[in-house]
């Protein structure tokens, strides 16, 4: 196929954080030089400010940074028990599922991958139901491509069945439905803020 470009030339096309970046390095190596200029270069204001802003912008009552998303999922499952106890199930996706699957395994328990749906790509709310059992330890769902899942109906059936329910939002910073926004349904929401992302930093 003459002039398409190999494969590594097309996936740096795609992820080329330069040319992103580019409009932006002006304020960016200013905001930079003000942070190594603070000597804060763990936690401090400049962190404070933000998970502030995030959770008022959120519509949640806290926001606490950490160093990137899978160690939110795999916090945010220690925080709620998951893994706990031996033979402890969280229920994910696969399709959505590498981080949430690392996080799950990390804290001792086992992925059980739900069937998704055809239209979104998102975990099946019916499917996800019938793959509840005792083992079950928590749920995550994972919003793709800036929509919310199903999340109205999930977050009622995690309620009514008493499973802790995390959100995996780093696909879906904004989205929202009823007036909420993704991260506020469940008992924790998980963000990233990796370059790739919908919202990357």
């Amino acid at each position: 196929m003459r002039g398409c470009g190999s494969w590594d030339h097309w996936v740096l096309k795609i992820n080329d954080l330069a040319r992103h970046h580019a409009p932006l390095a002006t304020e960016l190596a200013a905001r930079a030089a003000s942070v190594l200029g603070s000597g804060w270069y763990v936690l401090g204001p400049e962190v404070a400010a933000f998970e502030e802003a995030f959770a008022h912008w959120c519509g949640a009552d806290h926001a606490i940074g950490v160093g990137n998303g899978t160690d939110a999922l795999e916090l945010a499952l220690r925080a709620v028990g998951a893994g706990d106890q031996a033979g402890d199930e969280v229920v994910n996706v696969a399709n959505a599922g590498m981080y949430t699957t690392a996080a799950i395994l990390a804290v001792g328990a086992t992925p059980r991958y739900v069937d998704i749906r055809d239209d979104d790509l998102s975990i099946d709310a019916q499917c996800l139901a019938a793959a509840l059992s005792p083992a079950t330890r928590a749920i995550v769902v994972t919003h793709l491509y800036g929509q919310l899942a199903e999340i109205e109906p999930i977050a009622a059936l995690a309620r009514t069945r008493d499973i802790p329910l995390v959100e995996d939002c780093a696909q879906a910073h904004g989205a929202a439905a009823g007036g909420r926004r993704a991260g506020t349904f469940g008992a924790i929401g998980c963000f990233s803020f990796y370059p790739t992302k919908n919202l990357g930093a």
